[in-house]
């Protein structure tokens, strides 16, 4: 079974964050499109897809539409086959370094010195154990084929 394409559409220069998010799910459809898929994701990724060419072109929630669909076809890659974009942990890990390693950091850093300023300290050492970690589990999906060629942003 075969990932269905999406539908041509041209929108207007005023319409430039639509087009924007409309092309880089046109990306992420046809890199899909080239890569083996269950048929079971197949099948979900095609009701997204279907429900989104049914979406008339002047819609004012076409854009709404559009990021939702991008948001559920990576959902699904990512919770079925655990398939994810370029520098996904990357960026996840960035944020939960500062928060989980940065924070209590500084402020066991700010208890030692006695002084309250030095919780900010933590915040750049967690940021770097957090893309640390994050680069290597990306290294990790892409050394097993789970990596999409794209970055989403």
């Amino acid at each position: 079974m075969e990932l269905e394409g999406l539908k041509i559409r041209s929108f207007s220069e005023k319409k430039e964050a639509l087009n924007k998010d409309y092309s880089s799910l046109e990306q992420l459809v046809q890199e899909l499109q080239n890569r083996e898929l269950p048929p079971e994701v197949v099948v979900e990724l095609n009701e997204e897809i279907f429900r989104l060419n049914a979406v008339s072109d002047h819609d004012l929630k076409l854009n709404f539409y559009v990021r939702l669909v991008k948001k559920k076809v990576l959902k699904t890659l990512h919770n079925d086959l655990e398939i994810v974009p370029k520098n996904y942990y990357r960026n996840l890990w960035s944020a939960l370094g500062m928060s989980v390693f940065g924070l209590p950091l500084g402020i066991i850093l700010s208890a030692i010195l006695d002084n309250t300023a030095s919780i900010a300290i933590g915040l750049p050492i967690g940021l770097a154990i957090g893309l640390a970690v994050g680069t290597e589990m990306d290294k990790r999906s892409l050394e097993n084929n789970k990596q999409l060629e794209l970055e989403i942003n």
